[in-house]
């Protein structure tokens, strides 16, 4: 024990000996985990606003569905309906939900002066929709006639209201003629083409990737057009705590039966999903790159160090040091640069993430037509592991020039050979 402590005391006096290239490797250490910290909680950062973006603007933490619905959206999606109130009560009794909105999705084409475009609807009960994904209600651009905020009085709610995506609308009113109300038509349950005068009350952006022509429409609209009353073609839920998904989707799947597919925001929004393994693939890449510029820097002044020192090397043999304890000695000097380095770098990061999750920036998010504000956060478990990856890379490092010091040959070291 003894013997250890009088070997550490060496080694830290050694790494004090020459300031300047300690000084060097450090900050070499201290920039290179300070940044890899900081481009962590970055990436953290957005891929919370991206997630909570969609989850919370566009898919929901959970989806009800007909089972089948997922496979053939795209074919016949209003065959695959279901009576929206009992089921809604079954969902909304379930532990851990917090709110459920029904939906109806179905393409269709909207009619405005000479302008006739293709587009998906999505037919939401405002009174509930907003409660799931309270996200989309803040990218509703003059739509207090389609679903006003809470406080807001109600009667100034239109009953025929829809709200198309921005590019959507500049292509309806791409000529003057373009104003008035509009026309929804789209096929019903039987496949018979219906039609509904709607009023254009506003535009909405999107926060995600995905198809730009896209109109919301009130539910009780949609249903009357399609001839589903009383029935939804799925079933949107929020919850209460987000860690908590796969426990709720087993409670809600219980509940509903196997006659209906429970699906959670990542199973609908796969593309989220793919997103942030790409952005995390980029970044271990990155990471990997920063470490091993630093290690070297650390294995580079570890061999410099054994160069200048070796007559004292030659000495300590002399005397009858063994090459084990001289190994062990350079050893710990890289060690104590590498946890030291990483710590300082570690503090760097840590504030500079917490500095910039205060101040917050504004993110384009890929394939949003709307900034999105990004609070960067890291978490301890990654801010520990870089510190001790640092550490203990900074060890493995300094294996070559410790071996070299070692193999040394007393005679030849005195004569500083």
């Amino acid at each position: 024990m003894m013997k250890a402590l009088s070997l550490a005391k060496i080694a830290a006096r050694n790494v004090l000996r020459n300031q300047r290239r300690t000084a060097i490797t450090l900050a070499a250490l201290v920039l290179g985990v300070g940044v890899m910290i900081t481009v962590r909680g970055l990436l953290n950062g957005l891929q919370y606003s991206l997630v909570d973006g969609v989850v919370h603007g566009q898919t929901g933490a959970i989806q009800v569905h007909r089972k089948g619905y997922l496979k053939n959206v795209l074919a016949s999606p209003l065959t695959l309906d279901f009576e929206d109130a009992p089921l809604r009560a079954k969902v909304a009794a379930v532990a851990g939900v917090k709110a459920v909105a029904p939906r109806i999705l179905f393409p269709g084409m909207i009619s405005l002066g000479d302008e006739t475009i293709f587009l998906l609807n999505q037919a939401v009960d405002p009174a509930l929709e907003f409660e799931v994904c309270p996200n989309r209600l803040t990218l509703i651009v003059d739509g207090g006639k389609f679903a006003s905020a809470k406080g807001a009085p109600a009667k100034a709610q239109v009953a025929d209201a829809m709200v198309v995506t921005v590019e959507l609308d500049k292509a309806l009113r791409a000529k003057p003629a373009a104003a008035g109300p509009a026309a929804l038509l789209a096929p019903d349950r039987d496949g018979t083409l219906s039609g509904e005068n709607v009023s254009l009350v506003g535009t909405m952006q999107l926060n995600s990737p995905g198809e730009r022509k896209i109109g919301m429409v009130r539910l009780d609209v949609a249903q009357r057009l399609l001839k589903l009353e009383g029935r939804v073609t799925e079933l949107v839920i929020d919850v209460h705590e987000i860690e908590a998904i796969p426990e709720v989707v087993a409670a809600i799947q219980a509940a509903v039966g196997p006659e209906f597919e429970v699906h959670t925001w990542e199973q609908v929004a796969p593309f989220v999903v793919d997103i942030r393994a790409r952005q995390n693939a980029v970044l271990q890449i990155v990471a990997t790159v920063f470490l091993l510029l630093m290690l070297l820097g650390v294995a580079n002044t570890m061999l410099m160090s054994v160069l200048d020192r070796t007559r004292e090397i030659g000495t300590m043999m002399a005397i009858g040091v063994r090459r084990r304890t001289i190994v062990g000695l350079f050893l710990l000097e890289a060690t104590l640069i590498g946890a030291l380095g990483g710590l300082l770098g570690g503090a760097v990061g840590a504030g500079m993430t917490a500095w910039l999750g205060a101040r917050g920036l504004q993110i384009p998010l890929p394939g949003s037509s709307v900034p999105t504000m990004v609070r960067p956060f890291i978490g301890s478990g990654y801010l520990v592991g870089v510190v001790l990856l640092a550490t203990a890379g900074a060890l493995v490092f300094a294996l070559y020039p410790a071996w070299r010091a070692s193999r040394l040959r007393p005679v030849q070291a005195l004569a500083g050979g």
